[in-house]
């Protein structure tokens, strides 16, 4: 038996151990103070780890064992026999490297399926703002825009699912890692009329999403801009907004000419008798001309820190 072979027999033997001891490391590691989802995936990939190393020795010992095999029956003088003898140490690297190639394209994904994920990173700064036109965005932005799609009433539209930082015009308020955008202009106008920007760098749940629109709430406040909201201008219109006398208190800000509006999406599908507060969302945000909503009623008191 070769020393290779015996490097396996060894590893394989220590490494099956190893992968029961999953559960131990999920123990030791909440006791010493880390949160218990990270925990558990600690001891997932601990046991997915050992379990890959067991894998690999076993393709080198189930190769070895197949040319003594091959031997005892009296084929080892068949060509293909002689050359994975000659050669047996470079196909069982040839198999750690295809395999492992394989489980290294794949543990993003495993990590995934248990719950981990990646930081996001930047691909850059997207500038953007009502009024501005392609070519500007293009001139102060550090992020890559193609070209617009010319659409068939003669208006552009460039759409994009990527994860940048956006900014609300050259020295406007940043949101970090967004995840898509939408600029599109008007007929016969250069300008960009509509802005849709995913500010949510990942799927939220109501309460972590309430929390997170009310920093930015904060930031816009303090960035200048001026909360508005709907007037009620009669009885029965309070009626219908539940005795209320305004709506859409905090939902909508402007600043110059642009009016920004916060909006929210559920990703997941909303389940029979699921928790009020059930289910994943993100927040996005739309920009339009300020004169798009003219009954929007400006004033500090839409939105109360």
């Amino acid at each position: 038996m070769d020393m290779l072979a015996k490097v396996e027999a060894v590893t394989a033997i220590a490494s099956l151990p190893l992968i029961l001891c999953g559960g131990i490391v999920r123990i030791i590691a909440t006791r010493a103070g880390v949160a218990a989802k990270t925990a558990e995936l600690l001891s997932w990939a601990w046991m997915l780890g050992f379990f890959l190393v067991f894998g690999l020795s076993c393709i080198g010992l189930m190769i070895h064992a197949f040319l003594v095999l091959q031997a005892r029956i009296g084929n080892g003088g068949a060509p293909m026999v002689r050359f994975l003898a000659a050669h047996e140490t470079g196909v069982t690297f040839a198999f750690w490297g295809v395999l492992g190639t394989g489980a290294l394209i794949a543990f993003p994904f495993a990590l995934g399926d248990l719950g981990f994920k990646l930081p996001l990173r930047s691909q850059g700064v997207l500038v953007a703002d009502i009024g501005m036109t392609f070519d500007e965005v293009r001139a102060q932005s550090s992020l890559k825009i193609k070209e617009p799609h010319r659409m068939g009433d003669g208006s552009f539209l460039d759409v994009e699912d990527r994860v940048f930082d956006y900014r609300i015009g050259l020295f406007g308020l940043l949101f970090a890692k967004s995840r898509y955008y939408w600029l599109q202009t008007r007929k016969a106008d250069p300008r960009i009329t509509a802005i849709n920007i995913g500010i949510s760098p990942e799927k939220m749940s109501s309460a972590e999403l309430g929390a997170f629109q009310r920093r930015l709430q904060e930031q816009l406040a303090n960035d200048g801009w001026i909360p508005g909201h709907f007037l009620a201008h009669s009885e029965e219109t309070v009626r219908l907004w539940g005795g209320k006398q305004t709506a859409g208190d905090g939902r909508y800000w402007a600043k110059g000419n642009t009016l920004l509006i916060f909006e929210t999406k559920r990703m997941d599908e909303q389940k029979r008798d699921e928790a009020p507060n059930a289910g994943e969302f993100i927040l996005y945000l739309d920009l339009r001309p300020r004169d798009h909503e003219r009954d929007l009623v400006f004033e500090p008191s839409a939105w109360k820190k």
